[in-house]
C-alpha cells in the first residue's frame, strides 16, 4: 500500500469514528485498531487528533469542491449555472454534515479556520460565471467580483439554518428554490430572454 493510500485509509477511518461516536470519545489508538494499523503507522502520518481531525474535514471539503467545479465547468447557461451550483453548494455541505453525524453541531465551526482555500475558490468560480453571464448580456452587474464576493458570504450566512432545515421550515423544495433563483437572478441583473417577456 503506498504512503498516501495509507493516509487516506486512516483519514477515512477516523472520520467515521468522529462522525459516530464523537471527537473527544476517540484516540490514536482507537484510529489505529480500526485502521488495522500500528499506533506507529498513524503517529508517522498525523501528530495529533486535532491534526487527523483536521485531515478528515479538509477531504470533506475537498468532495464539496469538487461538486461544485463539476457545475462550474459544465455547459449550463450562466443563469442556470449559477442557480445549480448554489444548490448544488448547499444540499452537499448538509449531506457531509448530516454524514459526520457526532460533528454535527460543531462541524460549521470546526471547518471554518481550514476553508480559506476553498472559500477562495467558490469567489473564483462565482465571478468567472457572472463575467461571463455579463460578457454574454445575461447578467447585468457593475462588478462581477463584488457580485461574487456577496453571492459567497450570503451563502455562507445561510449555511446553518439550510442544513437544519430552518430556512424551509413550511416550505417545500421547489418554493425555496423558485424563490433563490427569483432573488439571486434579480440581484444579478438577469436579462429575461425575448421569448419569456413575448
Amino acid at each position: 500500500m503506498s504512503t498516501v493510500d495509507t493516509r487516506e485509509v486512516i483519514i477515512k477511518v477516523a472520520r467515521k469514528l468522529f462522525a459516530k461516536q464523537g471527537i473527544g470519545n476517540i484516540t490514536m489508538n482507537d484510529v489505529a485498531v480500526a485502521a488495522n494499523k500500528s499506533r506507529r503507522t498513524v503517529y508517522t502520518y498525523f501528530q495529533s487528533k486535532e491534526e487527523l481531525l483536521e485531515a478528515s474535514i479538509e477531504m470533506e471539503v475537498k468532495k464539496i469542491s469538487a461538486a461544485m467545479t463539476k457545475v462550474a465547468m459544465s455547459n449550463l447557461p450562466p443563469d442556470k449555472k449559477i442557480i445549480k451550483l448554489i444548490f448544488v453548494r448547499l444540499q452537499t455541505t448538509r449531506n457531509v454534515v448530516r454524514r459526520n453525524g457526532c460533528l454535527h453541531s460543531d462541524y460549521i465551526l470546526i471547518i471554518e479556520h481550514i476553508r480559506k482555500t476553498f472559500d477562495a475558490k467558490e469567489i473564483a468560480l462565482f465571478r468567472h460565471i457572472i463575467a461571463d453571464g455579463n460578457q454574454k448580456g445575461i447578467f447585468n452587474t457593475e462588478s462581477a467580483d463584488l457580485a461574487a464576493r456577496f453571492l459567497h458570504f450570503c451563502l455562507k450566512g445561510i449555511e446553518v439554518p439550510f442544513i437544519s432545515g430552518i430556512i424551509n421550515k413550511n416550505n417545500d423544495d421547489k418554493l425555496v428554490h423558485h424563490f433563490t433563483e427569483k432573488v439571486i437572478l434579480n440581484a444579478l441583473g438577469h436579462k429575461e430572454t425575448d421569448n419569456k417577456q413575448q
